[in-house]
């Protein structure tokens, strides 16, 4: 009798038999996408980092340091503004406050997130209500595939709303001030569409959540993978409900049609709705995009294409930072995933 293990294999590799009849369709969709929207550089201005992000591991190769690695970043809406931020990073077991003054980011102090064995593999950051939010990738791990147990967590950090600060002094050894939830596994084992690719290998469509936004009472979720018929994916729970245990998270799956091989790379809350930033779901030629949504709909618009001319062809665009926004437009900073702190550059998107 077969074990269940190939059961699921089977039912999953079936699933994706039954999508690629529609992959031509999903292509010339991806690819009207693409050709609708215009090209945006980014604004002529050096954005740099006074210090680098911590810490400078010793013995550790430069591609491992958390300089190399941010993968998330979310600030407080203060007075005066960015006196408060968050940055995570894919590859340790903290996370750190800085701030902007201008065109300069500073690190600030180290909060550590976890004391499990292996780190939490932090991939997005969001700000609401007066708590900082982390999560993990909920995924296995991408260079060995490998089981990745300790990424099914999303952290809570209370803060003082008006000044950013967080309740317990930070400390970057020991776990203080910091909540943790595992809520989510659940959710995504039961959700419809994507629970076929719950704990599967990125490299065949596994669940791997890259973005994070709070808005109205609701957590979204964005996912890298999968992309399948053209769609990517956001889960949305209760922002409250994840941290209590007796509550119902009111889980739902919004698929979202971004172009075929097209995955969530960060998603980022603005006054009316969220913003998506998209990509490829793992190293496909698929260009850097940002897209609005109103967080209700199946349906999200493609605002601009970033014109990403002279960045290393290996970093991955992780942070999408808003800085601004009008009736007009949203000006953004974008941060990689692979340069030094970040290699922050700024764009001002149409709305």
């Amino acid at each position: 009798m077969p074990s269940l293990s190939l059961v699921h294999r089977t039912r999953r590799k079936l699933l994706i038999a039954a999508i690629c009849s529609a992959s031509l369709l999903s292509a010339l969709i991806g690819a009207g996408h693409a050709a609708e929207l215009q090209k945006i550089a980014p604004e002529r201005m050096q954005w740099t980092a006074a210090s680098i992000f911590e810490k400078d591991v010793k013995n550790d190769e430069l591609r491992k340091q958390p300089r190399m690695n941010l993968s998330g970043a979310a600030c407080v809406p203060t007075t005066p503004k960015f006196t408060s931020c968050l940055i995570a990073n894919d590859e340790k077991k903290y996370a750190q406050f800085f701030s902007i003054d201008g065109t300069t980011l500073t690190p600030r102090k180290l909060i550590r997130l976890s004391d499990e064995k292996k780190d939490p593999d932090a991939e997005g950051v969001a700000y609401a209500d007066g708590f900082f939010y982390v999560t993990g990738s909920h995924g296995r791990s991408r260079h060995s595939d490998s089981d990745n147990d300790s990424s099914y967590v999303v952290f809570r950090i209370p803060v003082d709303p008006a000044t950013g600060l967080p309740k317990s002094e930070p400390d970057g050894e020991n776990v203080v001030g910091v909540e943790s939830s595992s809520r989510l596994r659940k959710a995504l084992r039961k959700a419809e569409t994507i629970k076929d690719f719950f704990d599967e290998p990125l490299a065949e469509g596994g669940i791997n959540i890259e973005g994070i936004a709070v808005r109205n009472g609701r957590m979204h979720l964005g996912l890298r993978g999968p992309s399948l018929n053209g769609k990517a994916f956001v889960l949305s729970v209760d922002a409250d409900a994840l941290f209590t245990e007796s509550r119902d998270l009111a889980a739902k799956v919004t698929p979202l049609a971004l172009g075929p091989d097209t995955g969530i790379r960060d998603l980022a809350a603005v006054s009316n709705g969220v913003l998506i930033l998209a990509g490829p779901t793992r190293d496909e030629q698929v260009p850097y995009s940002v897209w609005f949504w109103d967080a209700a709909s199946a349906t999200a618009t493609p605002l601009r294409m970033l014109d990403l001319a002279g960045v290393d062809p290996g970093a991955k665009a992780e942070i999408l930072l808003p800085l601004e926004e009008d009736g007009t437009s949203v000006r953004v900073l974008v941060m990689f995933d692979g340069l030094e702190n970040g290699g922050a550059m700024s764009f001002r998107i149409p709305r």
